[in-house]
């Protein structure tokens, strides 16, 4: 059977530069694939348009179209599967990813979905796919909800999958991923396990982690030698550079971490960059494996610099002379590290978002991330932002990047938001201008001191000079033409 599979990333393209790969719908490819089903790929990289939608789907021609939804694309995966009803009813649609399984009664609420997978959708997918083909019945496996004659089925969840190894490697083929790799500089997209065990009050993890107890275990690691298998084969099949990990915490079980780190150190010669929390990086030992395995860098998230806030609100639970330590380990063992941060945070002030600045600044990471928070369903930040009133009813963004917030706080005006954001901006602008003109950086924190640490004011100091130094390029280049010219007269003469 042919299953079209849809990856919305609508503004995702603009933002990274490149398109991405999404390991989710890469292992549903392969285990379809695996039991002799097609697939292909839809990637909206732009907001969808109607007619070139409906045509891809009609030149694919298949019997199931399965989206993936994160609660910030969900608006564009509506709008396809309703055209898709409109012009082609006879194909069923199913939706799954992070916003379906938190919400999936207010996502099959929309009869444009005529089933919703939650959880993992490895097996339930190949299961619908091989009952449709059989013409069986579809209404009682495990992990689908869907309506029948009017009731709503709400099947069990399946068990976890504990052997994360008896999966096929993620389908790459799908995304055409020598062209990712040709607009990403060579950098490849890596998952060595699932789940992540931390409280964080933003995040989707501690919901899922309850929607599925006493199914097995939530955290998962697939084996080293499942994952150098998969990377052996990659290294084999594509031109690659980098190793981009994309694990949630990927130094957490240390034991596994340094197994990985002796046996890679041991093959490849090839740089790969990892998440991780300081807690699980401020540990000689395994910095020291990272380094010696060829570990580029490391990125840890910050995500305020209030000790605080980050603890009551968060439930980021640890210290700025922590995070302190955790950079000066990884700088002292040659790794980067980059930061992950947000602004826009119920109960932050302006001054709190300059404490984030702040310690970054004085960090000093080799690259940082900032976003403005954004509440998501099924998270504890998004029931205090509904209980205290912040939510602005029928707020959207298209991406955790906007400029801008959903919620109405009391402490922090959006004019103070949007200073924090562009001060952030200023503040990665000068971490580029480190990495590649070391010399004017050096000009440019010389600027900062005389303006008592004024960004904006030493940048336009810094601008000025540039254009003075143009101007005195161009009237020496003027000049040595004129002296040319005479000296040329002269010979004549």
């Amino acid at each position: 059977m042919r299953v079209c599979l849809v990856y919305s990333d609508v503004g995702g393209v603009a933002h990274y530069g490149a398109r991405k790969y999404y390991h989710g719908l890469g292992y549903l490819s392969s285990v379809l694939k695996q039991a002799g089903h097609e697939t292909a790929l839809i990637y909206l990289w732009a907001e969808p348009n109607r007619e070139e939608f409906l045509q891809r789907v009609r030149k694919i021609d298949p019997a199931l179209v399965a989206f993936s939804a994160t609660t910030h694309q969900f608006p564009y995966v509506e709008k396809c599967a309703r055209w898709i009803k409109e012009s082609l009813p006879g194909i069923l649609c199913i939706v799954g990813g992070p916003h379906p399984t938190l919400v999936p009664e207010d996502v099959l609420a929309n009869p444009d979905f005529d089933l919703v997978c939650v959880g993992e959708g490895e097996y339930p997918l190949l299961d619908l796919v091989t009952a449709l083909q059989e013409g069986q019945d579809i209404a009682h496996i495990p992990n689908l909800w869907l309506r029948k004659e009017g009731t709503l089925i709400k099947n069990p969840l399946r068990p976890l999958l504990q052997n994360l190894d008896e999966l096929p490697f993620a389908d790459r083929d799908l995304f055409d991923f020598e062209q990712i790799l040709a607009h990403n500089g060579g950098w490849v997209d890596m998952m060595a396990g699932r789940g992540c065990p931390y409280g964080c009050s933003y995040c989707c993890n501690p919901s899922l982690r309850e929607k599925f107890k006493g199914l097995g275990r939530y955290v998962r690691f697939r084996s080293v030698d499942n994952v150098l298998s998969e990377i052996r084969f990659l290294a084999g099949r594509y031109r690659i550079k980098t190793l981009n990990f994309q694990d949630d915490v990927f130094t957490l079980n240390k034991d596994w971490t340094l197994e990985f780190c002796q046996k890679y150190e041991k093959e490849f010669a090839l740089p790969f960059w990892i998440n991780t929390r300081v807690e699980r990086i401020n540990d000689e030992e395994i910095v020291a494996a990272l380094a010696h395995a060829r570990c580029r860098g490391v990125r840890i998230g910050i995500e305020s610099g209030n000790e605080k806030l980050r603890a009551e609100i968060l439930k980021r639970r640890m210290s700025n002379d922590e995070i302190r330590r955790a950079f000066a380990l990884a700088h002292r063992y040659g790794l980067d590290v980059y930061t992950c941060n947000m602004l826009g945070i119920p109960g932050e002030t302006a001054e709190m978002i300059q404490e984030t600045i702040d310690l970054n600044r004085e960090l000093q990471p080799a690259d940082l991330q900032f976003s403005v928070f954004y509440p998501y369903p099924m998270t504890e930040l998004y029931d205090l932002s509904v209980r205290e009133g912040y939510l602005i009813d029928g707020a959207f963004l298209p991406s955790y990047y906007e400029r801008r917030s959903i919620l109405r706080l009391p402490t922090l005006t959006p004019e103070e938001l949007e200073r924090g954001y562009d001060q952030f901006q200023l503040l990665k602008d000068e971490l580029r201008m480190k990495r590649e003109n070391p010399r004017k950086y050096r000009i440019y924190q010389m600027l900062r001191v005389l303006f008592l640490g004024d960004a904006a004011r030493a940048r336009a100091a810094l601008r000025l000079l540039g254009r003075i130094k143009r101007s005195i390029v161009r009237l020496g280049r003027k000049h040595q033409f004129e002296q040319s010219e005479r000296q040329t007269m002269q010979v004549k003469e």
